[in-house]
């Protein structure tokens, strides 16, 4: 049975604060979900989300919340999961670490265990060198625009949307050619520019440091010392270095002009 899965989580923590979850037959689960610091729900979260701090402070534990998903789950043939996207992972794995229930533990690692990231299979069935945003795909197949709401179950049931068109279509060649080349060009002497994308979001900056003085802007809502700066620009740059995410958005380098 294939389960198609998604995650929203708290801004800096990263741990879950909302599931949905569409399985091949349609049958769906959805939860709010309260996690072990429900008052670390950003601003820029809720703006993202809609989910309020007053919506997850009344929210169900996550042991309560993946305690109903596994009950919730089909007990017959092999489960497997699909997201979309390399976020989710890190979510189940940064709330299992709170989780004392065995079943919801259990669900857990089921989860973890058997997540597949669609986009990249996506990626490929689209001739791409990149993937492309989950309201993009979804407005492809459906041939008119949708704007994503990053609500956990709607991106579920999106993703099952595109899993099921995509499977009956032979691409001869990529419908993307925008997609291929970068989004962004920064002039900038001697030095390469930065990238950072999440879902259909991208945003390039001059620098490391650049992008930096965004995060403080935009998220952290002050102004950052000269070593808090320091700080969070080697994290872009060790992060585009090991191709890990940082701060929930992947990284990139642009051409060096």
């Amino acid at each position: 049975m294939k389960y198609f899965i998604d995650f929203e989580a708290s801004q800096f923590a990263e741990e879950i604060i909302s599931v949905g979850c569409v399985d091949e037959d349609g049958r769906s689960f959805y939860s709010l979900v309260r996690p072990r610091k429900p008052r670390k729900v950003t601003d820029f979260i809720t703006k993202l989300t809609g989910i309020t701090r007053d919506e997850i402070l009344n929210a169900p534990t996550a042991d309560e919340v993946f305690t109903s998903f596994f009950e919730w789950l089909g007990k017959e043939g092999i489960q497997q999961f699909l997201c979309y996207g390399d976020c989710d992972r890190r979510f189940a794995l940064n709330t299992i670490g709170g989780v004392t229930d065995f079943r919801a533990q259990l669900a857990l690692s089921l989860i973890i265990a058997n997540l597949c990231d669609f986009s990249v299979d996506l990626r490929k069935h689209f001739k791409m060198k990149r993937s492309i945003g989950l309201a993009k795909a979804v407005s492809y197949y459906r041939g008119e625009e949708v704007q994503q709401r990053h609500n956990s179950l709607d991106d579920a049931r999106y993703l099952r949307e595109i899993f099921f068109a995509s499977a009956t279509e032979i691409i001869d060649e990529c419908p993307f050619d925008e997609e291929i080349k970068p989004a962004v060009a920064v002039r900038h002497t001697g030095k390469r520019s930065v990238c950072a994308s999440r879902d259909n979001f991208e945003k390039t900056f001059a620098s490391c440091g650049k992008a930096a003085d965004w995060i403080a802007e935009t998220q952290l809502k002050r102004k950052l010392t000269i070593k808090e700066k320091q700080s969070i620009s080697n994290k872009i740059s060790l992060a585009i270095e090991r191709e890990k995410p940082y701060n929930g958005y992947t990284w990139t380098r642009g051409s060096a002009e």
